[in-house]
């Protein structure tokens, strides 16, 4: 468990990097509701997507990130996927919103962020699914909530990490993203984000002008695993990032 010193440094982190979001979208916000409530729905999607992606462009402009997108053109178009990036900083959701711009899709996230007016109202907007991760029957309703999201078109962003990993290498993956899998034989597609860590986390808390790399790895296509692959498919995922985090040397 997180001592107070580590707790108040992620709160100070989580503020540098969202702190501003009420500010940027609140009229954004209320008229997202306002097609919303006028059954407006596909207009209402449409916009908020857009707007919560300026906000990450915003961020990742007065940041001073200069963010390398490679492998975008792997990811399918045809249909919802299961994107599975690894998780070094809060910093993660809008370098991801940025660089996978051309999609739309939503978050699993720890339910902890949905206590913030802001966060609440952006995890709407992007059909993203709050999960308790200190009790395992609600975790077991978000996963089944994720699953649900996925068979209704929207493709989703699990962390297999669970949590932020500070480094450049991932830690242990949990199985939780690919529960889902089981429940829908979606298309897992990897995602290996380099040096986000460094941003905000790394530097001591100081917001850090940093050169950030995604790459989008080779879609995993489930549908046609039975449940022995399925099993294995954690290890298999958390392996092809791994490697691919282990082609650059520590800087």
């Amino acid at each position: 468990m997180e001592n107070f010193k580590e707790k108040a440094f992620s709160y100070g982190a989580f503020a540098k990097i969202f702190g501003h979001l009420f500010l940027v979208m609140e009229p954004k916000i209320f008229y997202h509701k306002l097609l919303e409530k006028q059954g407006k729905q596909i207009q209402a999607d449409k916009f908020g997507y857009k707007a919560v992606k300026k906000w990450a462009k915003y961020v990742v402009n007065v940041a001073r990130l200069n963010i390398t997108v490679e492998g975008i053109e792997k990811i399918p178009t045809d249909r919802p996927v299961l994107f599975t990036p690894n998780h070094q900083s809060y910093a993660d959701v809008p370098i991801l919103l940025h660089a996978l711009k051309d999609f739309d899709y939503g978050f699993l996230m720890r339910m902890q962020l949905n206590k913030f007016f802001a966060i609440k109202q952006i995890s709407h907007i992007l059909h993203c699914v709050p999960i308790n991760q200190e009790n395992a029957r609600e975790g077991i309703k978000a996963l089944n909530k994720t699953a649900e999201q996925i068979k209704n078109g929207i493709s989703m962003v699990v962390f297999p990490e669970g949590k932020r990993g500070y480094s450049n290498t991932p830690d242990e993956f949990k199985n939780g993203a690919f529960k889902i899998v089981q429940k829908t034989g979606v298309t897992v597609v990897p995602i290996y984000i380099r040096n986000a860590f460094k941003v905000l986390e790394g530097s001591g808390g100081v917001v850090t002008p940093t050169d950030v790399k995604v790459t989008v790895l080779d879609p995993i296509e489930t549908s046609k695993m039975n449940r022995e692959q399925v099993k294995q498919l954690n290890e298999k995922v958390y392996n092809i990032i791994l490697t691919e985090s282990q082609k650059y040397e520590e800087e």
